[in-house]
């Protein structure tokens, strides 16, 4: 054999190697022995970081908001099995999200134990399946990633067994990154064209898909010509920024915001995915203009006229035609304050809206926030001011609790420099508390506060309200401050009658993370969402 010829690489080796060249940096997971040991060691050697995860759904949630920041695909390792079967739910999240992200997952397993058909079941919530094997290893990874990187982003799932990671590779190809090409018809945008002509009370829903390169911008001069309210979906907070005069609030497709869809003639949805409301139905009168990048399968909302392009160059020739608003600044400026009116939360001691107003003063400028769902989720989303996409991260179409700790996370290791909060209740503390070690781990500059009533507040209310004897939503209350403590962080508990702000500014003064545990008053919880959600 030619000395001066070298030996093929090995599968993991080609794998590391071309995540890097799609720019990743890090992955996160459980490592569970077999490929993922292979694919560690071949990440490193490639110049890309192992994040140890404490659980496999927050290392999934991690990844996939590393990727929404980026657009560079989140990669998430797990073991056979269990760990497989664990980070469904954070891969749920970034079906749902429309986030690229690359599970692997050691396997299949060679004997009865620990199997199942892992492709199976990452089917329904991934929009790729493979196992990569030495002989199509190359080429399976380079469709994977094109998968997870044409729009609508989403997941892809590939299994890899400890043979094959070790095995030379057989064959060739390009892990050049794929960009997809959009396409409008002419005469779609010539009818969205006189449709902005012809309103005279247009109004804006933009949602995630407005987040990334010019869209924000594109956004801002589209509202500042038509002079119209802008509403923004819970991930769309800060496409427009909450300092934009057309800003008025926050949709969710619930009763608060009505007050603005029932007045406008024309509702423009500007990137918007309908996955972002809660169930309900449609009962605004103006008609729909949907500006999206690309071609969604199952629209929810029956829109006049869909134009399926770049957002930009949509808005671009939006902009050339003449309108004829009718809003005034007044009526902009009223009814944000009504929509904020409905917001309003009142009750003895520490209240979400209490501490989210100390927390917007005091917290450093650019500070990212992480919210959790729950019943805290609305006032804190009030209360927190945005200029920039990104600058609230909140689990939207999955809306699943566990979520603000690990995106904080994400947030600190992506930008070390920028500080984060997560704001969650005890519920969805209790998701991921060992994620703390994790946070520890990595000096991550980040402050949790947990709004803590004892119980999952939103669960609560609608039991209350279907008359249903209060079971199964109640907890004793925990000291999550000694909780941070064991783990490594710093930790401030706060009873009913303490002082809030001491606690806070300590939190921030410090290095690493914090906790700040706020015994909190959630009886006033039900009339908000009676006025928000009816």
């Amino acid at each position: 054999m030619d000395a001066s010829v070298s030996a093929p690489p090995k599968l993991a080796s080609v794998i590391a190697r071309t995540l890097r060249a799609h720019g990743v940096k890090r992955m996160f997971g459980i490592p569970g022995g077999g490929s993922n040991l292979a694919l560690i060691e071949a990440a490193g050697t490639a110049g890309i970081d192992f994040v140890l995860a404490r659980t496999e759904t927050a290392a999934a949630i991690m990844a996939a908001v590393t990727a929404e920041m980026t657009g560079i695909p989140g990669v998430v390792l797990t073991g056979v099995g269990p760990g497989a079967a664990s980070v469904v739910n954070g891969v749920a999240y970034a079906h749902l999200e429309k986030a690229p992200l690359l599970v692997f997952t050691d396997g299949p397993a060679s004997s009865l134990h620990q199997a199942f058909d892992q492709n199976a079941l990452f089917a329904p919530v991934t929009k790729f399946q493979t196992r990569l094997r030495p002989h199509n290893g190359e080429t399976e990874l380079a469709a994977a990633i094109s998968a997870a990187l044409t729009p609508p982003w989403g997941p892809v799932h590939l299994d890899l067994t400890a043979g094959d990671a070790t095995t030379p590779v057989s064959g060739n190809a390009d892990p050049a990154r794929e960009q997809a090409a959009f396409s409008s018809g002419a005469k779609a945008l010539e009818e969205a064209c006189a449709l902005v002509a012809g309103a005279r009370r247009p109004a804006i829903i933009a949602g995630h898909e407005a987040r990334h390169g010019d869209c924000p911008r594109a956004l801002r001069d589209l509202a500042t010509s038509l002079r119209c309210p802008v509403l923004t979906t819970y991930k769309g907070k800060g496409v427009l920024p909450d300092s934009h005069a057309g800003l008025c609030g926050h949709f969710t497709g619930a009763l608060a915001e009505g007050d603005i869809l029932q007045k406008a003639d024309l509702i423009i949805l500007y990137g918007f995915d309908p996955v972002e409301m809660i169930p309900g139905s449609w009962d605004h009168a103006g008609r729909v203009l949907d500006l999206s990048a690309f071609d969604r399968e199952t629209p929810t909302i029956d829109a006049a006229v869909r134009v399926v392009a770049d957002l930009p160059e949509t808005v671009a020739a939006l902009l050339e035609t003449d309108t004829g608003t009718e809003w005034q600044p007044d009526d902009l400026t009223g009814l944000r304050a009504a929509l904020r009116g409905r917001l309003a939360l009142e009750g003895d001691g520490h209240t979400v809206q209490s501490v989210m107003e100390t927390l917007s003063e005091l917290a450093p400028k650019e500070c990212r926030l992480t919210v959790d769902a729950g019943a805290h989720m609305f006032s804190a989303f009030a209360c927190w001011r945005a200029e920039e996409p990104f600058g609230v991260l909140k689990s939207n179409g999955l809306s699943t609790m566990g979520y603000a700790l690990p995106a904080a996370i994400a947030s600190c290791l992506h930008e070390p420099e920028r500080r984060v909060v997560a704001v969650t209740g005890d519920g969805g503390m209790m998701m991921c508390l060992s994620e703390l070690a994790t946070a520890a781990e990595h000096g991550c500059n980040l402050v949790v506060v947990v709004i803590n009533d004892a119980a999952l507040s939103l669960i609560d209310i609608k039991q209350q309200g279907q008359q249903y004897r209060s079971r199964g939503v109640r907890t004793p209350n925990t000291d999550f401050a000694a909780c941070a403590r064991a783990l490594g962080c710093r930790g401030w508990r706060i009873e009913a009658g303490e002082p809030l702000l001491p606690a806070l500014r300590d939190a921030f003064d410090g290095d690493g993370p914090a906790l700040v545990d706020v015994v909190a008053d959630a009886r006033s919880y039900s009339g908000q969402l009676e006025t928000l959600r009816g």
